[in-house]
């Protein structure tokens, strides 16, 4: 099983207007178009991040995830060739507005570095979701070798972490996306989160091609354990 992911749908896009839109006509269209085929069509309205996490590529916006059972299914509901509605402020707003990163990845973690989930209901889940690249000139094996056997191992010892986990992008994959990985690393609230990577965070090892943190090309929202809208199962009011 698949989903394919946008990360940090309609940044710095009013919100109201934004979200009228989507709920009034995108989401229609995709139910329309291909919902069929759909398992899952979640959205998740993201957190507004804090001021520290822009060197991450922090983002606002809405991150939704598509769910299909294979990739077979995705070519056959030719979801990235449909003829969506765009109102003219989404045609004349950056690409970043529509995503800041758009990935397909398996639905379970190619990696799990912890090997534990909490359980949500008896903490409160803050789930810091990030797509990565690696710097232009980076090949991709070597970008692999650092973050598998180098980072990873020292990121898990974060204080605080809950979950880490990584889903590696499909390869080939059907979309055109320069992104590598999308990852999520799990903590209680804001405060363990600043305390794990801004105010205490392990000491990290360098990659061969260059030692400012984070090391890597990163897009990153902030959301919480349970989606905003479920699309296969609510009915949302259209404000």
């Amino acid at each position: 099983m698949i989903k394919h992911i946008y990360l940090g749908f309609l940044n710095g896009i009013d919100e109201t207007e934004g979200w009228r839109w989507y709920l009034r006509y995108h989401s229609k269209e995709v139910m329309r178009f291909f919902g069929p085929w759909l398992r899952r069509y979640e959205t998740f309205k993201v957190l507004p991040p804090p001021p520290e996490a822009k060197p991450f590529g922090a983002v606002g916006g809405y991150f939704t995830e598509l769910w299909y059972t294979s990739i077979e299914e995705f070519n056959e509901a030719k979801a990235a060739q449909r003829p969506y509605t765009f109102p003219e402020w989404v045609k004349q707003s950056p690409p970043e507005a529509i995503a800041a990163a758009k990935t397909i990845v398996p639905v379970m973690p190619t990696e799990d570095f912890l090997g534990k989930e909490p359980t949500p209901e008896e903490k409160h889940i803050l789930r810091w979701c990030r797509s990565i690249k690696y710097p232009q000139g980076v090949t991709l094996a070597d970008g692999e070798e650092w973050y598998l056997k180098v980072h990873s191992q020292e990121v898990k010892q974060q204080i605080g972490l809950l979950r880490y986990v990584s889903h590696r992008n499909l390869n080939p994959s059907p979309i055109n996306t320069p992104w590598v990985r999308t990852e999520e690393l799990w903590y209680e609230d804001f405060k363990t989160w600043h305390r794990a990577v801004i105010e205490s965070p392990p000491k990290y090892t360098s990659p061969p091609w260059g030692n400012i943190a984070p090391f890597m090309d990163i897009a990153s929202v902030f959301i919480g354990y349970k989606p905003f809208v479920d699309f296969l199962r609510d009915n949302p009011l259209i404000p």
